[in-house]
């Protein structure tokens, strides 16, 4: 099983994000201008999923068929995102005469010995960056087990899963749609949820790094608003004031192992995309701005429905996964 498989035609996509605390789908009107045509959110009771890993198979399959009975979603096809905590990216070098069509063979080949991974049975997509006397390349690696988890849960809930992507990959996606990316700026992407934070290093429109900050247990503490419409932040903003300043310490080490380590001082992050459902989403883009050098953007443009009413910036994540395979 790869990341991606046979292509259906574009318009007929769901795109479905799955994370610990929510489920959310976009189904777009058209890309030219990028309309929406509707969107949907389910939020997820504790301990369904658990830092990406879905624990509880029945409660979520009864949610996940509630959700495609009641938006409408049988027998459409799907994007998903495999769990960012199950996402692992290597640059490597393979010998320039492996053709393309022979490089995922090659690297399952290289398991063990010079490719390793902290999982076993890995699914892998590659985007090959150049070739001279070697050629450089990317892996994108997931265990088989999680990604043929979600694909079967969405099949049973009567889905045609089609597409796997990667979380940093669609918000990167929407900002390079929106002309907010810098061509000459390598850009940190900063996922910051209420259940994780994913921190992605892009160079040339290629992730080369990838981290994933869990939180501590008494800091996922959120409810949902009465309207149920919303997160609202439930626990102590001393404490969360203290982690968020352990996490700048964090993102500033991310960026000096990027300058420093790996490109000896010669390159360096130039900006910072900030992005996230996080309740105390404000704050956190705030500290940041005061703490880090470089300029913290967030997405700028605003995406309409096919009613005219603004799209709520939490379905933006969802509306990278839908530029997929556009690009």
């Amino acid at each position: 099983m790869e990341f991606s498989f046979l292509q259906p035609k574009q318009n007929n996509f769901i795109n479905i994000i799955i994370r610990d605390h929510v489920i959310r789908m976009v189904e777009l009107k058209s890309l030219d201008p990028l309309t929406v045509k509707r969107t949907n959110e389910r939020f997820l009771p504790p301990n369904i999923i658990r830092d990406g890993k879905i624990v509880d198979e029945n409660v979520f399959r009864l949610i996940l068929e509630e959700c495609v009975e009641d938006w409408g979603l049988k027998r459409k096809h799907v994007r998903f995102v495999v769990p960012d905590q199950y996402v692992v990216t290597r640059k490597l070098t393979i010998p320039s005469n492996i053709m393309d069509d022979e490089i995922i063979g090659h690297l399952y080949l290289e398991l063990g010995s010079t490719i390793h991974l902290p999982f076993e049975d890995p699914v892998f997509d590659v985007h090959v960056l150049h070739r001279s006397e070697k050629t450089e390349l990317v892996l994108f690696a997931s265990p088989e087990e999680v990604v043929t988890q979600m694909s079967t849960l969405l099949e049973e809930s009567k889905l045609k899963p089609a597409v796997a992507d990667v979380s940093s990959l669609c918000l990167y996606r929407l900002y390079y749609e929106f002309g907010q990316r810098n061509e000459q700026d390598h850009l940190l992407v900063v996922h910051f949820d209420v259940s994780c934070i994913t921190l992605s290093i892009f160079v040339n429109h290629v992730p080369v790094f990838m981290r994933t900050v869990a939180f501590p247990q008494d800091m996922k503490v959120w409810e949902v608003s009465v309207t149920n419409t919303q997160l609202e932040w439930a626990g102590d903003i001393v404490q969360f004031n203290v982690f968020l300043e352990d996490f700048i310490v964090e993102v500033e080490r991310i960026m000096n192992f990027f300058r420093y380590s790996l490109n000896q001082g010669n390159e360096e992050i130039k900006r910072i995309l900030l992005h996230g459902d996080h309740p105390n989403f404000p704050l956190i883009l705030s500290k940041l701005r005061e703490k880090i050098s470089v300029k913290v953007d967030t997405f700028e443009q605003v995406v309409y429905t096919q009613d005219q009413d603004t799209v709520d910036p939490k379905y933006y994540y969802s509306l990278g996964l839908a530029l997929k395979e556009v690009q």
